[in-house]
């Protein structure tokens, strides 16, 4: 088992590791790149004597996206690399690229590292993350389907191998810091947060038709889909934040991270998107993580902790807010959070099936072979009828995913009208 990073150093002494290696999962996507752009921001303060630690990026993967994968090589000068999908020719003699489905697990094997960033969209990612997590690695997770889908093996091979998870999704991030006020500051996910946290609250921006009606919604364009207020992200991560699915995944990814049941977390609409999270405390009190609404911060935070230098994500000033709303999740317009919390409570392969039911009804829309509201009324009838079973396994995922595929393929294909009654 290889020794992660952060139990090669004690995290009670200011001076960190002189050098981190780390291998970008997802390169070509968007937190990979902004990943790529914080670690040169990071570099340039280290070599000014103004951050302790130079990062080394050490091996890149995509999915098919080569030519991007080899500009970003030779950017970050970096020789490993791994390809889920050779799309074009891709001999070059200084390169090492290993192609095929294992391709981002093998480079995990093959290249020592001290931090994976899991920035992999979808199931493909799934296997890389366990796998270094198995190897003792950390890694800071960007992808929600490890711990959706497979929770419970991705959370036991952390704590078997002692390796943490470190968030990147800006929510889990807030958290995280708002727990660091309760619990031992140098903690790292996972862990179970104490009996004096009484819930932890995710914020939503709510996407482009926060303001629109179940009606409004249904036939909704997939440019209008993709035109998010608040954020810049990749397709299928849009969409899900216009339906509000990507919040409902964060809801049982912080089920894992936090040892947290449904009872004891929760979301609100917050139009802004400023405030990431809150924690509520038995006292009464609530702790809040604010700042902008960029994708850096967290990253940033994940990459160095447990210290704090200066950033590059924009500043927020707090001088120029003129209010913070919190609106209630409708559950008739948005039914993807109460299927969250119904998988949490149910578990077994619930969370597999979720996320496979959304992501084929996501690709489904965007090859438009179904209408935008029928994206969560097909996950609702789909999570209605499956019969759940143990993960034990990563073929188990599989199982699971295969599953509520073909299920959402099938209602693709019917003229069937099916009409959301909610969630049994």
């Amino acid at each position: 088992m290889r020794t992660h990073a952060h139990n090669q150093m004690d995290l009670n002494d200011d001076h960190a590791p002189a050098l981190r290696r780390v291998i970008i999962l997802g390169a070509t996507g968007s937190v990979g790149v902004q990943t790529i752009e914080v670690i040169e921001h990071l570099n340039a303060l280290f070599e000014r004597n103004e951050s302790p630690t130079k990062f080394q990026i050490v091996g890149l993967s995509a999915g098919s996206n080569s030519v991007e994968l080899i500009k970003l090589a030779k950017r970050c000068d970096v020789r490993e690399l791994a390809l889920n999908l050779a799309s074009v020719d891709i001999e070059q003699s200084d390169l090492n690229i290993r192609v095929g489905d294992d391709a981002s697990a093998r480079l995990v094997e093959d290249i020592e590292c001290d931090l994976v960033v899991g920035a992999i969209v979808g199931i493909a990612g799934l296997a890389s993350v366990l796998r270094a997590l198995e190897l003792g690695i950390d890694v800071a997770l960007a992808n929600k389907e490890p711990l959706v889908a497979a929770g419970s093996l991705v959370v036991s091979a952390a704590k078997k191998s002692g390796a943490s998870i470190l968030p990147l999704d800006s929510e889990h991030a807030g958290v995280w810091q708002c727990l660091r006020s309760i619990i031992d500051a140098t903690s790292c996910p996972p862990f179970i947060v104490p009996s004096s946290v009484q819930r932890v609250t995710l914020t939503a921006s709510g996407g482009p038709f926060r303001n629109q009606s179940r009606e409004q919604i249904r036939h909704a364009k997939i440019e209008d889909a993709l035109n998010h207020p608040n954020w810049t992200m990749g397709a299928k991560v849009t969409i899900d934040s216009a339906t509000l699915m990507n919040k409902a995944l964060e809801l049982i990814e912080a089920h894992w991270l936090f040892g947290l049941d449904a009872d004891r977390l929760g979301a609100v609409i917050h139009p802004q998107s400023i405030v990431h999270a809150l924690v509520e405390c038995t006292d009464s009190s609530v702790i809040a993580q604010l700042g902008a609404p960029d994708m850096k911060s967290p990253i940033q935070h994940a990459l160095c902790f447990p210290h704090r230098t200066i950033g590059c994500a924009p500043k927020l000033n707090i001088n120029t807010l003129s209010q913070l709303d919190f609106f209630e999740i409708d559950p008739t317009r948005f039914p993807a959070i109460e299927l969250a919390m119904d998988a949490i409570r149910k578990g077994k392969s619930a969370g597999a099936m979720l996320n496979a039911a959304n992501e084929q009804a996501v690709l489904a829309f965007m090859d438009n072979r179904l209408d935008f509201g029928r994206i969560d009324e097909c996950i609702v009838t789909v999570m209605s009828s499956i019969d759940l079973f143990p993960i034990n396994t990563i073929d188990d995922v599989h199982r699971a995913d295969a599953i509520a595929r073909e299920m959402i393929d099938e209602l693709c294909l019917s003229n069937t009208k099916t009409v959301t009654k909610g969630v049994r």
